[in-house]
């Protein structure tokens, strides 16, 4: 009679430990309101983190999205349609751009690969870093970070919000540009 309980509560037991979200996109979190390094979270309408991009309060678009619906979402947020590019000489293979202001996603056979991040007002990370604003010491207050001894100088990698990994470079104290994902970096 034991084992016929367990068998019959056992489905009710794995269904009750799932989520309810059956998607793999989370939303994009506003950055943190109390980080110092973003001055105006009213001016933040792009997130990025260590696995994507996305509007806030909107899914984030994981690396591996189709274009197609990354560049739909982005530019409804954002107010316009992104600055198209392309490099063929990137060493990972040729790579298309869609560019938000500050904000460059990297694009391959159709896919979302990666972003890199300069200076601007409106995108953060979800942990509230912002090239041009965040110095290299507030992030390390808040984050692990390490070094990288490279041939580009000033770069670094740290550990982000979501336990993932964004690299980036400093000149002169400041943080300078972001990056996660697949980048296109001569060294």
């Amino acid at each position: 009679m034991m084992k016929k309980a367990l068998l019959f509560a056992l489905p009710f037991a794995l269904a009750a430990c799932g989520s309810g979200n059956e998607t793999s996109q989370e939303t994009a979190p506003e950055p943190e309101a109390t980080s110092p390094v973003v001055q105006r979270l009213d001016d933040i309408v792009l997130v990025v983190d260590a696995n994507g991009a996305g509007a806030v309060g909107q899914p984030v678009m994981r690396f591996g999205t189709a274009r197609e619906e990354v560049d739909s979402s982005l530019s409804q947020a954002y107010g316009s349609e992104p600055e198209l590019g392309e490099n063929g000489e990137c060493g990972a293979g040729p790579t298309q751009f869609s560019s938000y202001g500050a904000l460059q996603l990297a694009f391959q056979d159709g896919k979302f690969v990666g972003w890199n991040l300069g200076e601007g007002t409106d995108v953060a990370t979800s942990d509230g870093v912002q090239p041009g604003t965040t110095t290299l010491a507030m992030l390390k207050d808040k984050r692990p970070v390490r070094d990288i001894e490279s041939t580009l100088t000033g770069e670094f990698e740290y550990t982000s919000a979501d336990y993932g990994t964004i690299g980036g470079f400093s000149k002169d104290g400041k943080i300078s540009s972001l990056h996660a994902g697949m980048n296109c970096f001569f060294r």
